[in-house]
């Protein structure tokens, strides 16, 4: 692909077919069709609402699964992000205004100049970002033409779509908002909805009429800006062209804002709440602390909300929080979910202490250069390539763990780009994750996972991980299969041979081994029934003295297994002399393990192992 970081394959869906067809003469667009293009092997498209994320937003999420022309019953966003521009500055403004409406998964984004943009690309559109130049304080004349063209025949046929604008100037303070406003004016001479942006990308730059920039966009804050303009339309129309009502801006990006913003009204307030939950009692109270988590992080003011278990005590919890004013601490004591769980709660615990805190001291925001021991936000691959089998899941997986890296405010970047996992690669990462992959996964000559765990950094495989460079292709699962290369053997300790049909296993927790490591899944209870492909492998971890399972499933439960009665399910093991960890899981087969609309039981394993594998760095 063309474009800087969109690490995404040209050969994916209908966005390939934008790409392609971008590159044909006009008279030949119209014959090109998305059955003309490769095309991976998919039960479908999920959209962001098929991912059920609802109010949970990855910021960055870079790879894409196919579509087909008949699935537009899936609430698929169509965005086109079209510009003019000479000198290339808004061309590139451009660019980072199409990643970020690409930030949400299932959008389809065309990008198209004023040379090559025809009417039926803004019929197609459900919103419009619209990008010119500065020229004398107003649009360029190449894009007012444009418009003046299309009024005739398509003057009023494009009422009601979204639009938003961005311009480049030669200079700060050369007009570029005077610019956007004039092309917004254009705009709602066709009935375009037009919207304005109150977030700021830092405390000095934000996007009120637009995204502007001086020049061409080199600085973080003008890039930024191009792609928080992108990600506003995108969310627009997932609200109002999608009818996805959970994606409105104020319960994904700026309740995240909001969050990780340092309060600005009034003093802050902190509450420490010492709790004492009795063992019996601990899953329905923790599970009524995640919900009261999810709806407190979302309001106004809350700057942090956070639960902790004790370490002196298995009964003993903490409820930190932190919160922007009085007012808003109030605001939240009077809220409904404070008042339908706080009760419940207390009826299940006793307040062993209650203090309410202010600042002590003035801490600086960034520590001074030779700080000991300052925390370090980790840097987390997320790697979704697949190339044979394409789990249905994959989307909604990616998009949950990207989601609990941004809760533990580390940054996460999800790809499908095998460079990044080949020499010589320049990213380093802390954590790799491999979600649901098939196929090559990449150059085994060339690999870094080596290197990386005998650095002592950490992996993380899920469900399909295993079931990658496989030799031929089995859709079912059902016959026995061979690895075309052993590096995955090698590391995880067993490879994918088979599975069974989907079906209801118990799943037994190996608590002894999880404490011992000081491994924490949450709330999960010590046996669980569970549906999932239980797969049959190479050889079984738990004859491997270096491996510690985590987690078995009887066989005698289900059909189809042939591990014998130790069958693990997930493990655990260290590499090298840096003691590099790893971590898998063969349970993540359904998306609705990761989407909040089943069991939790998946996503507090891949969150346990997720900090456990980075815990060591």
């Amino acid at each position: 692909c063309c474009w800087p970081d969109l690490r995404i394959s040209s050969q994916r869906g209908a966005f390939a077919l934008s790409l392609a067809k971008a590159a044909l003469p006009k008279s030949l667009r119209g014959e090109l069709s998305s059955s003309d293009l490769p095309r991976r092997k998919s039960s479908g498209v999920l959209g962001w609402e098929e991912c059920g994320l609802g109010s949970q937003l990855p910021i960055r999420f870079l790879s894409f699964s196919p579509r087909s022309a008949n699935l537009r019953a899936a609430a698929m966003g169509r965005i086109l992000v079209f510009f003019h521009s000479n000198t290339n500055c808004t061309q590139q403004m451009a660019e980072y205004v199409a990643q970020g409406a690409m930030s949400l998964p299932g959008h389809e984004v065309r990008i198209r100049s004023c040379a090559d943009c025809l009417p039926s690309d803004v019929l197609w559109a459900d919103g419009l970002a619209v990008g010119t130049p500065t020229n004398l304080g107003g649009i360029a004349w190449e894009m007012k033409k444009w418009w003046d063209e299309f009024a005739t025949g398509h003057w009023d046929k494009v009422d009601g779509k979204l639009c938003t604008t961005f311009s480049s100037q030669g200079g700060h303070g050369g007009g570029a908002e005077l610019s956007c406003m004039a092309m917004a004016t254009v705009l709602l001479n066709f009935g375009f909805l037009f919207f304005g942006v109150t977030d700021y990308v830092d405390p000095l730059h934000t996007l009120h009429y637009g995204a502007v920039v001086a020049k061409c966009p080199r600085k973080e804050t003008d890039i930024a800006a191009c792609r928080r303009l992108g990600l506003r339309l995108a969310e627009w129309v997932s609200v109002y062209a999608d009818g996805n009502k959970a994606m409105h801006p104020l319960l994904t990006t700026k309740a995240q804002d909001r969050a990780l913003a340092p309060a600005v009204r009034g003093r802050p307030v902190h509450l420490v709440i010492q709790k004492a939950v009795p063992v019996e009692n601990q899953a329905k109270w923790l599970d009524a602390a995640a919900e009261l988590s999810r709806y407190s992080w979302r309001e106004d003011g809350c700057i942090s909300y956070q639960f902790f278990r004790g370490d002196d005590s298995d009964t003993t919890f903490y409820i930190v929080e932190t919160w922007a004013s009085q007012a808003h601490l109030d605001q939240h004591s009077a809220s409904a979910h404070f008042q339908k769980l706080v009760p419940a709660m207390d009826a299940m615990s006793e307040t062993v202490r209650f203090d309410k805190c202010a600042n002590a001291i003035r801490v600086r925001r960034s520590p001074p250069s030779g700080t000991i021991n300052a925390p370090v936000a980790k840097k987390v691959l997320v790697f979704t390539k697949a190339t044979d089998y394409v789990h249905a899941s994959l989307p909604a997986a990616a998009a949950c763990i990207h989601l609990m890296c941004a809760k533990m405010g580390w940054t996460a970047v999800v790809s499908d780009d095998e460079s990044l996992l080949e020499k010589p690669s320049e990213e380093m990462f802390d954590v790799i994750v491999f979600v649901n992959n098939s196929g090559n996964l990449f150059d085994t000559s060339k690999e870094v996972l080596s290197d990386h765990l005998a650095a002592g950094r950490g992996i993380l495989g899920i469900h399909a991980a295993l079931a990658s460079f496989l030799v031929g292709e089995d859709p079912t699962g059902t016959q026995e299969m061979e690895y075309s290369s052993p590096v995955f053997e090698s590391i995880f300790g067993a490879h994918f041979k088979n599975h069974p049909a989907p079906q209801e296993g118990r799943v037994s927790v190996h608590e002894d081994n999880v404490s011992r490591l000081g491994i924490s899944f949450g709330s999960l209870p010590a046996s669980f029934d569970h549906e999932d492909e239980f797969f049959n492998l190479s050889r079984n971890p738990a004859d491997d003295p270096d491996i510690t399972v985590l987690a078995s499933v009887d066989e005698r439960t289900y059909e189809g297994g042939t591990m014998g009665q130790r069958h693990p399910v997930v493990w655990t093991r260290t590499v090298g002399n840096n003691q590099g960890r790893v971590f898998y899981t063969a349970l993540g087969h359904f998306s609705h393990f990761y989407n909040g609309r089943g069991p939790s039981t998946v996503a507090k394993i891949i969150e346990g192992g997720l900090r456990y594998v980075a815990k060591g760095l």
